[in-house]
């Protein structure tokens, strides 16, 4: 089956063409507008800004994406995600399905960042190191963290899908967009919290760790349990008490922080596979594009004996190539009624 598939969530706009191919999913053309750097100056994401932009840009992004390709159904993420913008993407698509006389697909956008795991491309990947096996196999565990979400997920099969755990309170993702405004880090916080960790050598961290230590909240917990609010009113309550913040410091205070969350996720996701079993672990979401959490875990994953799947960087982030993905591997055919769900949950 091809699958075109349109992402619109947030603040990309993105189209896909992907088919099934090998157990998992092909990628035929990905396309991805982003409206980012508009949302700098304001330090985030403006909803409204962020609509207008896909308006414009959703038509040229589909047909790049689509070329000449015919395809055989139509698959959108129709929450969670912003009202204004799953509203551009969900109408576009029942529009080109009924036009078209193509199966709407509907995909659940988190679900979408786990199967992720399932894209196939021809590049050397982590999927291909054990023994040639490219896609997980399950029952897996997969950790989904981002902007709006940290989850852990128990996948018996690609649509028997049980939560067992996750954040109380704030995302891991929303925590490191948190973390770079108290630093005086642009937007996007995440990759500038991780650019910032990394320019500090393990000898200096080793040297300086202890004078910006910051907590690791529920990490002694049994249950699988997080929470993140906590470090972030912990980095307010430092900077306020440090009145010459250099880059160094600022640069140091990243690397802790980076540090702390990936040890709570690291550890809650270890007592998830005691408590399973499974067969991989699976990580997924925005915040899987970070480098010390991709090695810690993938390091902690293949020491129990267990294969680790995460997706190539450029699959991180919102993309439409996941939507396809979803839409192929568990499809969900929708009547042409269907209305966008912001707080649609992961399962």
């Amino acid at each position: 089956m091809k699958v075109l598939a349109i992402e619109s969530t947030c603040d990309e706009t993105a189209a896909a063409v992907v088919e099934s191919f090998g157990g998992g999913v092909r990628v035929l053309k990905s396309v991805v507008a982003s409206s980012v750097e508009m949302h700098e100056k304001y330090g985030g994401i403006v909803p409204e800004v962020a609509a207008r932009e896909q308006i414009k840009s959703i038509v040229p992004v589909i047909t790049e994406a689509l070329g000449k390709e015919k395809v055989d159904a139509v698959a959108v993420s129709y929450g969670p995600g912003l009202m204004g913008s799953l509203l551009v993407g969900v109408e576009t698509a029942k529009v080109l399905a009924w036009a078209w006389k193509k199966p709407l697909l509907k995909v659940n956008h988190m679900a979408a960042h786990v199967l992720t795991n399932w894209i196939v491309d021809d590049e050397t990947t982590l999927r291909q190191s054990y023994a040639g096996q490219r896609v997980p196999v399950l029952p897996a565990v997969g950790l989904v963290v981002s902007g709006g979400h940290t989850d852990l997920i128990l996948m018996r099969s690609l649509t028997d899908w049980e939560w067992i755990g996750g954040t109380r309170d704030d995302a891991a993702g929303e925590a490191f967009d948190k973390a770079a405004r108290l630093l005086g880090l642009p937007y996007p916080g995440g990759p500038e919290v991780d650019k910032a960790a990394s320019k500090v050598t393990d000898e200096e961290f080793e040297k300086y760790k202890n004078l910006f230590k910051l907590p690791r909240p529920l990490i002694h917990d049994p249950r699988l349990d997080m929470s993140f609010s906590g470090i972030k009113a912990a980095i307010a309550r430092m900077v306020e008490g440090e009145k010459d913040l250099t880059e160094k410091k600022i640069n140091i205070i990243a690397r802790e922080f980076s540090e702390a969350v990936t040890e709570v996720l690291v550890k809650k996701t270890m007592l998830a596979v005691e408590k399973f079993a499974p067969k991989s672990v699976v990580l997924a979401g925005g915040v899987a594009a970070n480098k010390k959490l991709r090695e810690a875990l993938r390091i902690e994953v293949e020491k129990a004996g267990i294969m680790f799947f995460v997706p190539e960087l450029k699959y991180c982030g919102d993309n439409a190539a996941m939507v396809g993905a979803a839409a192929i591997l568990r499809p969900e055919e929708s009547t042409f009624d269907l209305k966008p769900e912001p707080s649609l949950q992961t399962v």
